[in-house]
């Protein structure tokens, strides 16, 4: 498989739960990526069935520049897909050129229980959003704003609740309990930059 010679530097691969009680986180990691000006990211896009889905979620992480793993989903039945992606996510960054330096961020709900759960990513300090909307707004901010002044948390917070009405008309058109889905995923996406470019955070 060959590898992207020129990773997308907006690109951001959301590597989350995708269960309908973190829909609201999922929507503020949207609503707080377009806002600074990047492109979300997920396996929604990738067809669920098949033996190469392996290599397209492989060839999905590589051809972004950044990729977000969010750990705070543990407990019973077990959840592997997001410590697997986050290895992926590791190698890639690994072997990555420095002139194209892969770089991922962890999320967390709780402090301190990344270094139980997964004791050999102790030294990289995840974002704390303490499953609340504003916080995982506030650490995607935090993780990937630029020095210039950029939106505040509280903006873009703003930004997030006309989003998640936007969301709940999604799923009433298309008749789906969750957002999480190929074309929900676009629509979404989609209406995320409209909002953004009418708060002036992204240029039209």
């Amino acid at each position: 498989m060959a590898k992207p010679q020129h990773p997308d530097d907006t690109a951001v691969f959301l590597n989350v739960p995708f269960d309908r009680a973190y829909e609201p986180l999922f929507v503020a990691l949207v609503a707080a990526l377009t806002a600074l000006g990047r492109t979300p990211r997920c396996v929604l896009e990738i067809p669920d069935h098949g033996q190469g889905r392996l290599n397209r979620i492989m060839e999905h992480l590589e051809s972004c520049a950044v990729s977000i793993h969010d750990l705070s989903r543990v407990g019973m039945p077990a959840r592997f897909n997001m410590p697997f992606e986050l290895g992926l996510a590791y190698a890639i960054r690994t072997l990555s050129m420095p002139q194209s330096p892969y770089r991922f961020v962890l999320l967390e709900k709780i402090p301190h229980r990344l270094n139980r759960t997964l004791s050999d990513m102790a030294a990289h300090d995840p974002g704390i959003h303490q499953g609340k909307p504003l916080g995982m707004i506030s650490c995607v901010l935090d993780a990937l704003g630029t020095g210039k002044l950029g939106p505040a948390a509280e903006e873009v917070h703003d930004m997030w609740r006309t989003l998640m009405k936007a969301a709940r008309r999604l799923k009433d058109a298309e008749g789906k309990d969750t957002i999480y889905s190929a074309a929900l995923f676009k629509r979404l996406a989609a209406a995320a930059t409209e909002l953004a470019v009418r708060a002036d955070f992204i240029p039209a």
